[in-house]
Parts: structure tokens; sequence; C-alpha cells
């Protein structure tokens, strides 16, 4: 008995398979893949292995193959990623080949897909290689982690398959790319290359050796009749020399595709494109031998081919069309459950009202799984006419009509059924009409017309004109506007021409001459017009009252009493006014005493109001051609009162002028106040030497000063504000009494206010009873103070508030006092008799801020620059005394204040000195972070634990510039100081720190720069056990190097390396022993 235990050799006579079974399927059921199988062999009876293979049409995850029914002597295992089934022996025995012909009859397939549709091909094999029907090749994946592509091809061509020559795959056709690359026990080589020319691939084994199946790269393409199975990007030719063909692993794109890669593949055994295998294809090759050692069988999915849709306008039943590649046509009501509603090729709907969709099943022996196919029974909506617009015409013409449907097109005609259609559109413009028509609109979607057409009107219309009064008068002062003009007739419009023209604003004004006027019904105009004769007479604009004056006299004796409000007028002193340019030949002016206009005034040039006081006198102003055109208007008659005052005076003044000769200034204004009876706010007093100049208001004199040598009698002119006047007569007197010969009182107070500038506030009153006590008691006399003497004579600026007044010479000023009697104003003594004097606060400089260094001496605060001899006191916060001299040392923060005092008892201003701790930083590299061997290098400090004081941070240069926040970023590798300066002047702290880096590339090429490469930023805080090795692209180590030498040179072995991308692993240790591992990669540059 013969056994197959290795299938690349023949030994002996192989099988023939022979298997029957094209069957239809049902999905997700279960059916046997063969109807008959058989197994013919001249020399064997038994066989270690049968190979049942899903070999095309496989979808992993839902397809699958099972053994049913007892079968004791044979074993079985499945392959999801080959969708592959094995028979084979308990315990590895041979199986005689009636058990497996009994076997492969009783194998089943499943799937949970519900719809696919096609075929599946099941191929049966006694190897363990796939086998492809519609190739009727065999392929085989040969696991060898790193062989070369150039190893794997001859390989491939040493091994065979029952006596079927081997080569390296070459893949044709989608089925033939999923079962040799998708459904292949894993990745490795095929036969293609385009290292004979770059971009061009051809497949270099086998049959197909020499054949094109690629130009180009990533976005080239296959020649015609080729086909590819290229990953997304690929091929690519990345990094030079990729020119051989590889499936790629299934975790990179799509599966079962292919990359390019070099001969070597990627020499790191970790990486995703290091070979793992090839795969060898047997078939085809010249002098094959035919071999019967495999059979095919398959089922095929029942789909639908065709569906005829249908439709129908309204409700009504529809017929609906449908074929399948096989077995009947189910119908249904859902796309999924439910039951067959009907079978046939054919079906004829229930009467439908709205769209509905049915679906359609090809089955098989009464299947009801499967992908259902819809097929709608449209039920087309009859539109209908929602609005419609109609037309008017004027008198004759065409009208414009529209409509509107719900949906579809709309169709005019000119009868409600049949008839001519006129046109198509929602608008339509009817033909020259000269009477009223109605038109039809019809509306229609896909062919379905709504039968009931809806009626749509153009009336025409016929328009007469207005009636009214042909002759209309307006006044001007109406203002008469287009508007106002009257005629019978709707919607009225006025034209300044009998035909044609613009129709006039109505807001337009009427002016003397002819209008016509036209009406308008249903939205036409009348082609005759009303014609209308306007005349506009005019009118004075006449001033408001409140822009005529107030005729205002004073009250005179002409009737004998001054005092009695009544005086006469002439009334036409504002006719000019009134007419307002107006001609005066053209209008009557009339006025009146009453608003009723009754009763006429018959005198207006001599008019004595006929109320004390004065009255209201009434104007009307009229045309002389129309009276009833006319306006009025109004003013005022007002009887003004003289003003009543004393008419004699007597005036008193000191003779404090140096000459005692009886003659001395006055100041005429303080009779003002007697004359005006307490009043003098209420009128305006000028001064004359006498009467006549007075009555007449020539000649004035000045009030003061004014000396009674020029004159003992003046005359006082008071006019109230309507310049109402009488005269009075003042008599003025000169009074001998003074102060004592060189009499003086002095307030003298220290300058205690805020500001040091010699100007306090003094209470004047604190010395006015001294001032009285210099005159014999009883005669009720004041004291009043002035600035200098004029004013003191004249009685003008008196300071007013005794209580408060601010010297206004700084340090010394002198006061001018008047004593006078309170009764008549009689004067008693003038002179400078008060002097105020400030004393000066004691002023000296400081130096108000200091700083006290923690780790420094005791400070000494100073005054300087003192304007005088001075006392000092020094004090603490809690008001202890610390020094009585100039100076004081202290040796602890705080605040601090001075004071001076001067021999007049007058003290300084408070200066207070604020003393500040601070400190030099302690840092270390306990408070320093660092971020190295990064993008963004960057050095942070923790200020918690520096020190008391505020700190501010450089690096790398103690001049600065230094910043508030501690912190660094984009910190190039190697040393680096930080330098913490105290912001009170405390010192500057500094700490040396490194940060570790590398070159991005180096250029070894002995011009001195660059020459070597290490990484950055090594210091002795690390210690001799840290090495760098050196790699190239595929994993090749190349050199170890240590960080505290010069570096990398660039070489192997003493040669010089190519320009190219080396990583590097770097293992550092701390003199404690922790260490620290870093990874990267840099370029070498020639």
């Amino acid at each position: 008995m013969l056994t197959f235990l290795s299938v690349r050799t023949q030994i002996n006579a192989p099988p023939t398979l022979d298997a029957t079974g094209d069957q239809l399927y049902c999905p997700q059921s279960e059916i046997n893949i063969v109807s008959s199988f058989n197994i013919t062999d001249p020399d064997d009876t038994q066989i270690a292995a049968l190979f049942i293979q899903i070999s095309q049409g496989y979808v992993p995850g839902q397809d699958i193959l099972s053994l049913t029914g007892s079968h004791p002597n044979i074993q079985t295992s499945w392959n999801a990623n080959e969708g592959k089934l094995t028979l084979s022996g308990v315990g590895n025995a041979l199986v005689s080949y009636t058990d497996f012909i009994a076997a492969v009859q009783d194998v089943v397939f499943t799937s949970s897909s519900t719809t696919f549709t096609g075929e599946k091909f099941f191929s049966f094999t006694i190897g363990d290689a796939n086998y492809l029907p519609s190739t009727n090749h065999y392929y085989e994946y040969i696991p060898m982690p790193g062989v070369t592509w150039t190893t794997a091809r001859d390989l491939a061509e040493t091994y065979t398959y029952f006596g079927l020559k081997g080569y390296l795959a070459t893949i044709t056709s989608a089925e033939e790319a999923q079962l040799s690359g998708e459904q292949a026990a894993g990745t490795g080589w095929i036969g293609g290359s385009d290292a004979q020319t770059e971009g061009v691939w051809r497949w270099m084994t086998g049959p197909e050796a020499g054949t094109i199946f690629w130009n180009g790269d990533m976005n080239g393409s296959p020649p015609a009749g080729g086909y590819a199975n290229w990953n997304e990007g690929e091929p690519n030719e990345c990094c030079g020399g990729e020119d051989y063909a590889h499936v790629t692993d299934p975790s990179i794109g799509t599966p079962g595709s292919w990359n390019d890669l070099p001969d070597t593949g990627d020499l790191n055994p970790a990486s995703l494109f290091h070979p793992q295998g090839f795969i060898v294809e047997y078939g085809g090759t010249p002098g094959d031998p035919v071999l019967d050692i495999s059979a095919s069988t398959r089922i095929t999915i029942p789909e639908i081919t065709s569906t005829v849709q249908g439709s129908n306008c309204g409700p009504g039943s529809i017929t609906l069309e449908a074929t399948a590649s096989a077995g009947d046509v189910l119908w249904f009501e859902n796309q999924t459950g439910g039951s067959p509603i009907f079978t046939g090729n054919s079906y004829n709907t229930p009467p439908l009202s709205i769209t509905t969709t049915y679906y359609t099943l090809a089955s098989v022996n009464g299947c009801l799984t499967g992908e259902r196919t819809a097929v709608t029974a449209t039920i087309q909506p009859i539109p209908s006419i929602i609005t419609v617009s109609p037309a008017i015409i004027c008198e004759e013409g065409t009208g414009s009509l529209s409509a509107t449907a719900n949906q579809g097109t709309i169709s005019w005609y000119d009868a409600p059924t049949g008839g001519n259609l006129l046109g198509t559109g929602n608008n339509f413009t009817t033909p020259y009409l000269t009477t009223t028509t109605t038109f039809y609109a019809e509306a229609s979607l896909n062919g379905c017309a709504n039968p009931v057409r809806e009626g749509v009107n153009t009336t025409v219309v016929n328009v007469a004109a207005p009636t009214g009064n042909a002759s209309q008068t307006f006044c001007d002062l109406e203002v008469a506007l287009v508007s106002d003009l009257a005629a019978n007739g709707a919607s009225i419009q006025w034209y300044n021409t009998p035909f044609g023209g613009s129709p006039l604003n109505s807001s337009e004004l009427l002016v003397s001459g002819f209008y016509y006027g036209s009406q308008t019904l249903n939205g036409c105009e009348s082609p005759a017009r009303l014609q209308v004769g306007v005349t506009v007479y005019e009118t004075v604009d006449v001033p408001v009252p409140s822009e005529i004056p107030t005729l205002a006299l004073c009250d005179t004796d002409s009737d004998g009493d001054d005092t009695n409000g009544f005086t006469t007028f002439d009334l036409t002193v504002y006719e000019n006014q009134i007419l307002n340019v107006a001609n005066a030949a053209d209008f009557n002016i009339e006025y009146y005493r009453d608003a009723s206009y009754s009763s006429l005034i018959a005198n207006p040039n001599a008019y004595v109001n006929g109320v004390s006081g004065g009255e209201q006198v009434y104007v009307r102003v009229s045309n002389q051609l129309n009276p009833g055109c006319f306006t009025d208007t109004e003013f005022t008659l007002e009887v003004q009162a003289l003003p009543v005052i004393q008419s004699t005076a007597l005036l008193l003044n000191c003779d404090e002028d140096g000459t005692p000769d009886g003659f001395t200034d006055f100041n005429l204004t303080e009779v003002n106040d007697f004359l005006s009876n307490g009043n003098s706010a209420a009128f305006d007093f000028s001064y004359y030497l006498s009467q006549a100049d007075a009555e007449q208001a020539v000649n004035a004199v000045a009030p003061l000063p004014f000396n009674n040598s020029l004159a003992s009698t003046v005359y006082i002119r008071v006019a109230n504000p309507n310049s109402c006047y009488r005269v009075a007569q003042v008599g003025l007197q000169v009074s001998t009494t003074s102060f004592p010969a060189g009499y003086l009182e002095e307030l003298a107070f220290c300058d205690d206010d805020d500001r040091a500038d010699g100007f306090r506030e003094f209470d004047l009153s604190q010395v006015s009873q001294q001032f009285l006590d210099q005159f014999p008691g009883g005669q009720d006399l004041s004291v009043q103070y002035y600035r200098n003497l004029e004013d003191a004579q004249l009685e003008q600026n008196e300071i007013q508030d005794q209580v408060v007044y601010t010297n206004e010479t700084a340090f010394s000023q002198t006061l001018y006092v008047r004593v006078e009697s309170i009764i008549n104003g009689d004067c008693f003594g003038i002179g400078p008799h008060l002097l105020l004097t400030v004393y000066p606060r004691p002023q000296f400089e400081v130096d108000q801020s200091d700083i006290f260094c923690l780790n420094g001496s005791p400070i000494t605060l100073f005054t300087f620059d003192p304007q005088g001899q001075y006392d000092y006191v020094w004090t603490d916060a809690q008001g202890t005394v610390v020094s009585t001299d100039p100076f004081a040392e202290v040796s602890q923060a705080g605040t601090y204040t001075v004071e001076a005092i001067s021999a007049t008892n007058c003290i300084s201003f408070p200066y207070s000195f604020t003393v500040v701790e601070s400190a030099l930083a302690d840092i270390g590299m306990d408070d320093v972070s660092i971020t190295d061997f990064s993008n963004n290098n960057s050095i942070s400090i923790d200020p918690t634990n520096l020190g008391i004081g505020d700190y501010e941070f450089a690096l790398d240069d103690e001049a600065g510039p230094f910043q508030d926040e501690p912190f660094f970023g984009d910190v190039d590798a190697g040393a680096h100081v930080i330098y913490v300066r105290d912001k009170k002047g405390c010192g500057i702290a500094s700490l040396e720190v490194f940060v570790l880096g590398f070159p991005k590339f180096f250029t070894p090429n002995g011009d001195g720069i660059n020459d070597t490469w290490n990484l950055q930023g090594w210091n002795d805080t690390f210690s001799s056990a840290s090495y760098i090795h050196i790699f190239d692209r595929y994993g090749t180590f190349l050199a170890q190097v240590s960080p505290a030498d010069q570096g990398w040179e660039g070489t192997f072995k003493g040669k010089r390396l190519p320009a190219s991308d080396y990583w590097f692993l770097a293992r550092l240790v701390d003199q404690q022993g922790e260490e620290r591992i870093l990874k990267g990669h840099f370029s070498l540059l020639r």
C-alpha cells in the first residue's frame, strides 16, 4: 500500500479524483458540496489525508466547511485563513479511499451571509497545496524567515508536486491572488521584478517569464489585459534597490496585496518587511504530467437579473415584473421577513392609493433566504390648480394671467373641456380683447392631467371722467395742495394738461391756473379729464405774537399822575414788520381791543391804553380783492412804572489819605442800597455833578474813587431794567477820628497744614476786640479787614470770611483794618494795623526706602540737606524711639519714622522709611527640572525653595536679559548656567546644568567641522559604564562609542560608510547607578 507523505516527489502513480455537484444554494442553509465523489487508484487503496478548499469566492468569517455524520476513522481540521478543511486519519493513521469517499459525501457548506450572490468553487486534492480550478494550478507557501528573493526563486525551481515542476508564483488574476495571497498560510516572495528595467515589472519565473504586468511606480498601470495587486502607495522604490515583489504582511494595507522590497527585504527580524518565506506555483510548465489528483465542484446562488417598475395616474392596480437567473421569483411586501404574497415573473398589485415598494427573491426549492430586490409601484399624483390671478384690461388690449399648481406644469385652454391649447407655464398672455373673456388652466404631472380645469377671467373695464366745480378759489395762507382740489369720482388723479403727461404729486402746492382730473376704477383710468380753474389769493405771512416786541413806554405825568399806569401809544409803529415785505397797497390793516375782533380801535396813531399798566392789541391784515383771505396777529402794550427811591442821602468817610485837609476818596456806590431801600441789585446807578446832566444821562463821573474836593454834592440817576428812572441828591462829609500812631496787632503760628509753603488759615476775629478797644465804647462799631488802603477807603473787596482766612503772601502779610459805625457807616479809623506771620515748617531730605539683605550688615538711615538747626526723633512701627540723631542704625525690616523740631517748636512732616528684607537665592539641582533629548528641550526652575526674595532668571549670561518666568524653552543641548537675581539687589546666584541631545547629522569629510558624531550635554554626573551603540537602517551593529570620547567617525571595520540614516541606542549610567536608555537616528552626509 502506498502512502503520500511528501507531495513534492512523485513516488508512484497518483490516484484520480472525480467529483460532481454543480448545485443551486439557498443562503444560510447547509448543503453537501458534492453530488457524487470517487477516488480511483491503480496500485493503492489508502492515503494519509484529503484536502477540501473553498478555492473561489471564499469570505473569511462567513463561509465554513464541516463534516457531518459518523466517521470514526477520520478527524478534521478547519483553517479559516485558507478556507481549507483537512480530512486525515485518527492518530495520523492511513485512511481507506472508501472512508474518504463516504466522508467527502458528508461534507457540507454553510454561510452566515444572506446577501451574497454568484458562485463558490470547492477543490479536492490529495496534496496539501492549494488548488485553483480556474487555472488548474497548485500553490504552496514555504515558510523560510530571512530568505532572499534570489534564493527563493532558485529553491522554488527545485520543488515538484506529483511530477509538476515548481516555480516562484506568478499571479495573473484576482482569484489566483486571493488563493495564493489572502488564503495562503503565510506571506512571502512571488516571481515579479523590475531589476532588469526600473519601473517595468515582469514575471521572471515559470511559463509567464518575461511577461510585463506593470509599468511605472505607485502611479503606474498594468498593460492591456494585465493584472497586478499592489498595496496602496506601492511600488515606491523606497531607499533604492526595491526591485522584487513580495506579498505584504496582512496587518499592512489590503490583505494579500504586494509591495516592492530589495533582494534581502528588511534585515531587521522584527520588521514587518522581513521576508518570512515564498510561494511556489505548480502547473503550466511544458512537459508537466496531466494529473487528476484534484477535482472541483461549485454552488450557485440564484439572483434577480432584471425588474420592470410600474406606475399609474392616481389610485389603481399596477403590473410589476421580475426575472431570476434560476428558480422561481417570490414576491414579498417587506425587505426582510414575512411570507411570499405571489410566485411568478409578473405580479398584479391590489388597488393602491400611494406608491408602494415590493421585494423579489430568486428562490429554488422554496428557499426564503437571500438578497431581495426592490420593485416599486408608483402612484403618480394628479396635480391641481391652487391659485389663480385674473387680469383687468382697460378699454381693450391683452391681459397677463397666472396660476400655480401644487405640483407639475400648467396648460392654458379656451374651453373647460377639449378646446385649443393656447400656451403652457404659470403665466399666460391673452390675445387682444375688447370684451370680458374666460380662459382655463389645466395642471398635469408625469402625464397625469387633472380632469377639472380652473377658469381665469380677463375683465375689460370702461371708465368716464369725474365731475365737479369747474372754478375753485383758495387763499395762499391755506397752503392748498393738489389734494385739496374737489371732484366726484374714485381714485382721482390731477394733471396740468388735458391729455397725457404724468400725474401731479398730491402734496404739490396749488397755483392759479387750470388743473385736469381723471378717475380710476378697477385699476383703469378714465381717458377723459375734468377741467378746473384755480385762483389763489395772496395773504400776508404775519409774524407770530412772540416775534413782535412788546410796545412799552414809561409812565408819565401827561395826565397829571406818573404812577397810575396810563400813557399814549402809536400802534402803527410795527406796521412794516407786520406786513413782512408785502405791498401795503394790496392789504388793509385794522386794530382791535378784543380777540373776537369786534371792538375796532378808530385812532391807532394816538391810543391811550384802556387798562392800567397795559393791554393786548389784536391786528388783522386782509387782501383788498378778497377780504376773506386774511391773517391775524397781536402784540402787547405795557406802561412801565418809575423806580421808588430815597430822594436825598448823606455819605461819610475817614480822612486817612495822609493829608488831614477834610478831603478824601469816596466810594459813591456805598449809598446805592440806601437810595434803593436795600434793593440795589434791581437798579442801574449812574453818577453826575448836576441835576440836568442826570436827567439827560450825560457827563457821568466814576463812582470810585471820587474825591469830595471835586464836589460836595452829587446827583445819582437810578434806573430800573425798563430804563425808567428818577434822580437822587447825595451830600459828602469827612470824619477826622483815627487809630493811635504806630499801633499794630500780630497773629503768628507755625505752618501746620499739609503743605510747607508759608500759607495757613487765620481767624481774624481773634483780634477784632483789640481794634474796637482803641475807640470809646458804646458807639456800636464794626471791624472790617482789607488787603490794601484803596479797598479799605472805598469799602471794596472786603475780606468776608474773618474766621477762615488764608494769608495771600507766604510767611508774612499786613492787612488794613477799617472801623466804622454799624448805624450809619461813619468811619472811625483806617490803617495797616494787623500783621499775619507764618513760621516755616522744618524741612530736610531723606531716602525713604532701603533693602536689608539677610546675609548683609546693619544699615543706616540718613537725613540730609536740612534747612536749619533742628532736633530729630526716630521711632519704629511700635512708636519706640530708636534715635534722636540726624541718622538711625537698624538691623531688621520694618517701618521707621523721623520728625524734626525747629526753634519755634514747629514740627516737620513725618517721613517714613520702609526697610525690606531679602536674600541671595539658594538654588540646587533639586530645584531644577530638565526636559531633554526632545524636539523642544526645556529647563524649569521651582521657585518654592529659593529663598524669601523676589527673583528673576537668566540663562547663560549673567548680564541678562532676566525674566520673571522660571522657564526656558527651546534650549540647545549642552552645558548651560542658570542665573537667579534678587530683584531687591541681594546678589546673583548661579547653577551649571546639562541638557542632553544629539546632532541630527554629521559630515565626516576631514574639514574639522562636524567630523564625528556623539551625544551633546554629556557631563561627569554619568559614570564610565555609559556607552552608545550605532546601527545601520537594517539593524546591523556598527560601533560602540563612549559618550566621554570624541565620538563616531562614520566608519565600519575601517571603511567609510555611505551617506544614509543611522540609528543609535545610548545607555547612560549616573554615579548612583541609575540607568537611562535613549534611542534615535541621525544622518551621515558626504
